[in-house]
């Protein structure tokens, strides 16, 4: 073997050698991904205002007679404003709401309500976007009678479901029963109304 022949084999070997036993690069693993957040849940806290779209029934009955004088069902529609407050899933509060009692008037001859105006605790559950509520409170109701309008007093109870449709509208559902009671124009004797009331709610938070 030449000289030159020797001198290419050493350096393929040396090349070879070299190669093998060289350092090998590893690539850098991929950053990971930040998970997403989890959105969060609707907050109920806070004041609001409102619309509500109800009808309105029911009887009044006399503590001097045992007649039942029952009320057309009539459109009542009001206005509302309370505050709420959230604690986890629990949610309570109070509201105050009038409404307009002039189309609610008795079957039998011309008297009805004037308006009902009502002061309302109110305590719920909340799954997220919808609150599920009872409801327990005072209530003034105007009357028209014929010699001269009047006023009963009594409680108010009820359920309902609110529903945020936005992070500022609520719509939302509520059954609420009046029982009131007040004195009329004839000595001893008091007047006592059970008012049912079912309404459509449009709520704005703030």
């Amino acid at each position: 073997m030449t000289i030159v022949a020797r001198s290419i084999a050493v350096l393929l070997l040396a090349s070879g050698a070299a190669q093998a036993g060289g350092p090998t690069t590893v690539p850098d693993d991929p950053a990971p991904t930040p998970a997403a957040a989890a959105p969060s849940a609707y907050d109920w806290s806070g004041p609001y205002v409102g619309l509500a779209f109800g009808t309105t029934g029911g009887d009044q009955t006399f503590n001097t007679s045992p007649l039942t004088f029952p009320f057309d069902d009539g459109a009542s529609p009001s206005i509302f404003a309370g505050y709420l407050i959230q604690r986890g899933n629990l949610v309570y509060g109070a509201e105050l709401a009038y409404s307009d009692g002039d189309d609610v008037t008795l079957a039998t001859f011309s008297e009805g309500l004037r308006y009902m105006v009502d002061l309302k605790g109110r305590l719920g559950f909340a799954n997220d976007r919808a609150l599920f509520y009872g409801t327990l409170g005072y209530s003034s109701v105007g009357y028209v009678s014929l010699p001269g309008n009047t006023e009963t007093d009594g409680f108010a109870y009820g359920l309902g479901v609110d529903y945020a449709v936005s992070d500022r509208f609520t719509l939302g559902l509520e059954y609420l029963a009046r029982s009131t009671e007040g004195d009329t124009f004839n000595a001893g004797e008091t007047r006592r109304l059970e008012l049912d009331t079912l309404s459509l709610r449009i709520g704005l938070s703030f």
